[in-house]
This record gives structure tokens, C-alpha cells and sequence, in this order.
């Protein structure tokens, strides 16, 4: 409660200051004006006065007649403002004086008015005979009309600031109801919402005017943009929830892939090299036991079957991790993919490296084979197509991974999540993995086939080091060509 009354009476004070302060600035003028105005018509009188009796004093100082000029002197007893008046000749002498009685020019009651004021004066006028200085009169005056006139100026000035105070205390009062209340309901209303911690309660215009109006609409505006931040806020929350759920299902499904390809791997091994191996090893020992002619074609045919298991296993293993990727980098490895493709399948694919590919670390250049070789896998099991390309390029915006086909390809309008028709989750894994390093992939339909594009900003390639190539692993097998 106090808090509101003292809004009121800010508010009743500032309208009665602002209505007392101009009235009171205009009343001050206007009596200045007038008083400044009074004493220069007085003193101009003074002057004409001085310049009459100075003439008529002239010849009394021509013919040496002091007597003639105390006559003359004494008709300024008329002027009650006249304190005194003296008559010099040219050479300073004085020749005559009048002085009124009981004069006294310096009033010590109205010393400091007559100071503010300036209501002491003097007049001094020369006068000249055939062009030659014969003496000049000096008056000096109080112009006491001037404290009289000031003196009803304030009584007037008071009787008007006493009606104006009471006629601004009036208005004011009633102003400021029509503007402190509403401005109150809404501090009211601001301590509701922010107790109950809710936005959605508006404000209602008050009615009191535009500039009231305008404050009301600012407020709910601003109620309207917390409200919408807070929306934004908790989309972004389940937003934040949805991609840490999807990120967690990619690390379950990476996970089972990663032992589904182990197993794959097993499994290769135990049904072609290995018994290759077994079946070898069982020939170059009967070949042991016996020396004939037989004999000799069960070691041939032993030692052929291990040099196919061999070169099966060495196959595998270059698959797997091909050294040449971490003894001569990506554009090498990019190129043994395609080559290795041709001879194990079947299937041309031409391996461009653009000369604006800047050097990449050991990191990066192991996930772009990954996803290079993913998706020539995809090529040669379901794309059924008979040429593919890969494309390594180097862009103002960062790098470009391509490869394309001519296969059958598909829809590319799909999300290619796992299990839709657009693609299946190997592509999606991809997407998904391209996304968390911060680049991008993009697939396009062809006519026919297909193009994937995994693009990564400038950003990205800064983030991994360049130039770390530790020891190629398995580095005894020389050559990284199958």
C-alpha cells in the first residue's frame, strides 16, 4: 500500500509541478519585463528634465548668476523621484545646489531592494555655449515608484500562485487517478503471473489512453515471447531427448553389426580357407607316407590348395584393414577398392582423386574408406550394376566423397531409416554417422542408378590431425595389392 501511494504522490507532484513551474516562469518574466520597462520610461523623463533645466541654467553660468541657477534648480522640487541637483561650471566648480529635505538617497530599510532593483540613479548633462563646454548639471534620483509597483506585483503574483496551486492540485489529483491506477493494476498483475509462474494470463487495456495502451500491449508482448521462448525451449528439450534416444539405438546397432560382420568373418574362415588348409595339410601328409606317382599328385594338389588359402586369407585380411590406407593414404586406398572390386567381382569402377584434395590424417582417412567401401559393398550385392566410380575431390567448402552406379536404384524421397523402402539401415547407420562428425550425405537418383555424396565442411577437417600415419599393421605381408 505504501509503494502505491507514494506512485500517487509522485504522480500529483510532478502534474502540480509541471502546471505551478511554467505559470510561475511566465509570471516572473512578465513582471520583469514590465518593471524594466517602467524604469527606462522613468529615467528617459529624468533625462528630458535634466536637459531642460541644464538650458535654462546656461546663461546663469555665462554671467556668473549663482543665484538665477539655485531658481532654476529649485523647480525640480516638483519631481518627487529628485533627491538632489548640483550645477557645475566648465571647470568643475560648484556654482549651485539643490537638495530636498530630509532626502536621504541611501535608505538602509531598502538598501537591498534599491540594490536588486536599481532605482538609484544619476543623471549628468553638458552643456555648451557657442559651441564651447560652460558647465553640466548632475541629479540624482530614487525611483521609489518602482518598489511601489513591485510591491503590488507580488501581491497579485501571490493571489495568483494561491488560485493556480489549488486549480493544479485539483487536476492533479484527478490525473493522477487516471493514471497511477492502471499503472497499479499492472504491477498487481505482474506480481499474480509472477507468483503463479504462468504466461498465459493477459492483461486487459485500461482504457486510460494510447500511451497506457501502448504499455499494456508491450506487456502482453512480452508475456507472448516468454511464452514462445518456453515453447521453444521444451522442443528443443525433446528434440535434445529424441537424438540422444537415436544416437543411443546407433550405438546398440552398431554394436550388432560389428559382431554380425565377426561372425561373417568366422564364418568365411571356417568354410573356405580353413578347409582349404585342412584339406591341404591332409594331402602333404599322405604324400609323406607313400613316394609314388600318386603321391606326388596329392602334394601338388596340396601345396595349391594351401597357396589358394593363402591368397584367400591375405584377400580377407587386405579387406579387412588394407595397409596401403595407413602406409599411403586415402587416395591410394580409394584406389586399390576400385581395383580390388575388378578382380573379385567383376565390376569396372573407375577411382578419380581431384588434385585440390588436401592431405588427411590417419583418423579421417580410416571413416571415408569405411564409408567408401560401404558403399561400393552396396553397389556389387544390391545395386546390380555393371560400372560404378568414386570420386574424391577437394572444396572451397571442404571435401566431397562420391560414388555413383548405374544400377537399379531406388527412392530417394524416403527417410532411409532402417527397415523403410528408400534404403536399408547400412545407408542409414552411414547418414547417421557422416552427421555426428558434423558433414552431410546426400543421395541422388540417376538415370539410371544412383549417387551417395558425403560432404565435410572445412570445420570438420580442421578438427582432425593431419600427417599422423603410425606403422601400417600387418606390415609383413608387402604389397597391399591382392
Amino acid at each position: 500500500m505504501s509503494r502505491q501511494q507514494s506512485i500517487r504522490t509522485r504522480v500529483m507532484l510532478a502534474l502540480m509541478l509541471m502546471t505551478l513551474a511554467p505559470l510561475g516562469l511566465a509570471t516572473l518574466l512578465s513582471m520583469v519585463m514590465d518593471l524594466t520597462l517602467m524604469r527606462d520610461h522613468m529615467l528617459r523623463d529624468l533625462q528630458v528634465l535634466a536637459q531642460v533645466v541644464g538650458e535654462n541654467c546656461v546663461s546663469a553660468l555665462v554671467f556668473d548668476d549663482p543665484e538665477t541657477a539655485r531658481r532654476q534648480l529649485a523647480t525640480l522640487e516638483r519631481e518627487y523621484q529628485i533627491r538632489e541637483a548640483l550645477l557645475y561650471d566648465a571647470a568643475g566648480r560648484e556654482v549651485a545646489r539643490w537638495q530636498r529635505e530630509a532626502a536621504d538617497l541611501d535608505d538602509p530599510r531598502t538598501a537591498g531592494l534599491h540594490r536588486l532593483l536599481a532605482t538609484r540613479v544619476r543623471v549628468d548633462y553638458r552643456m555648451r555655449f557657442d559651441d564651447r563646454p560652460v558647465g553640466h548639471i548632475l541629479i540624482h534620483a530614487r525611483l521609489d515608484e518602482l518598489n511601489r509597483q513591485l510591491a503590488q506585483y507580488l501581491w497579485i503574483a501571490g493571489l495568483f500562485a494561491l488560485l493556480t496551486l489549488a486549480a493544479a492540485l485539483a487536476l492533479a489529483l484527478r490525473l493522477q487517478r487516471r493514471l497511477s491506477d492502471p499503472i497499479l493494476a499492472l504491477a498487481e498483475q505482474s506480481r499474480v503471473i509472477s507468483g503463479e509462474e504462468t504466461f498465459a494470463a493477459r492483461i486487459r487495456d485500461p482504457g486510460a489512453g494510447p500511451e497506457l495502451a501502448t504499455l499494456v500491449q508491450g506487456f502482453n508482448a512480452v508475456l507472448d515471447a516468454v511464452e514462445h521462448r518456453e515453447s521453444e525451449l521444451a522442443q528443443r528439450a525433446d528434440a535434445l531427448d529424441l537424438a540422444n534416444r537415436r544416437l543411443r539405438r546407433l550405438a546398440i546397432e552398431m554394436a550388432l553389426v560389428e559382431e554380425t560382420e565377426r561372425a561373417r568373418l568366422a564364418g568365411e574362415l571356417h568354410d573356405s580357407p580353413m578347409q582349404k588348409l585342412a584339406l591341404a595339410q591332409m594331402q602333404v601328409d599322405a604324400a609323406g607316407r607313400e613316394r609314388d606317382a600318386e603321391s606326388e599328385q596329392m602334394l601338388a594338389t596340396g601345396l595349391e590348395l594351401l597357396r589358394e588359402g593363402i591368397s584367400e586369407l591375405r584377400s580377407l585380411q587386405f579387406e579387412l584393414s588394407p595397409p596401403v590406407l595407413h602406409q599411403r593414404g586415402l587416395p591410394a586406398a580409394l584406389e586399390w577398392l576400385a581395383a580390388n572390386a575388378r578382380v573379385r567381382w567383376g565390376i569396372p569402377i573407375h577411382c578419380v582423386i581431384g588434385a585440390d584434395t588436401p592431405p588427411l590424417g590417419r583418423d579421417l582417412s580410416v571413416i571415408l574408406f569405411r564409408a567408401a567401401r560401404e558403399l561400393v559393398y552396396n553397389l556389387i550385392k544390391h545395386a546390380r550394376a555393371t560400372r560404378g566410380e568414386i570420386r574424391l575431390t577437394g572444396t572451397a567448402a571442404g571435401l566431397e566423397l562420391r560414388v555413383e552406379d548405374d544400377g537399379i536404384g531406388f527412392d530417394t524421397d524416403g527417410d532411409g531409416a532402417p527397415g523403410s523402402p528408400a534404403a536399408g539401415f547400412g545407408l542409414y547407420s552411414l547418414r547417421e554417422r557422416v552427421a555426428l562428425l558434423g558433414g552431410s550425405l546426400s543421395v541422388e537418383a540417376l538415370a539410371p542408378g544412383t549417387r551417395v555424396s558425403i560432404r565435410l565442411p572445412v570445420t570438420v577437417l580442421g578438427e582432425f590431425p593431419k600427417g599422423r600415419r603410425p606403422p601400417a599393421p600387418h606390415s609383413d605381408q608387402g604389397d597391399a595389392r591382392p
